[in-house]
């Protein structure tokens, strides 16, 4: 893959990445057009966090196509800190545990792919292991609405209060 494609390639990315953004947007149901420009600039910083994840899983992905195996594995083997936040990573944990792992160190952004497309929805029915945009945004919302959640049940705990 030539510098010119690679660039085009993420390009490419990127605007299925800010088309979920503004369709997000326009579910806000805004009635200020400078409200509509704040959810879109919010929205678009999302993107690019999804973005960096999936490139990850593509990149692998062509690597081992060109027989670069070990460099794939690294890749994936980063630790999906970078990407996402510790409350993030501890839910998704909860419902995608990892074998032999302790819970206190991020895992890595291969796992943190699969878990956040699986909570979207994704079943890899066509064997390519990767997921749709669409679907990594429904993985992405459910998440957020689960952090939410964990995360007001933290509060009430530390001030006290029963669950």
């Amino acid at each position: 893959m030539s510098i010119f494609n690679a660039e085009e390639w993420a390009k490419s990315h990127f605007q299925h990445a800010k088309s979920g953004d503004i369709r997000r947007a326009e579910r806000q149901r805004m009635t200020e057009p400078q409200n509509l420009e704040r959810a879109v600039s919010i929205l678009a910083f999302i993107g690019v966090r999804l973005l960096q994840l999936r490139e990850v899983m593509t990149l692998a992905l062509y690597l081992r196509k060109k027989g670069l195996s070990d460099e794939a594995t690294s890749i994936e083997n980063q630790c999906c800190d970078s990407v996402l936040e510790t409350d993030e990573w501890m839910v998704l944990l909860q419902h995608y545990k990892i074998k032999g792992h302790d819970g206190k160190t991020a895992p890595d952004m291969k796992w943190a792919y699969k878990s956040l497309a699986k909570l979207g929805g994704f079943t890899d029915s066509k064997r390519t292991g990767m997921a749709s945009w669409g679907t990594i945004w429904e993985g992405w919302d459910t998440l957020q609405a689960q952090v939410s959640g964990y995360r007001l049940a933290k509060e009430m705990l530390a001030a006290g209060k029963v669950l």
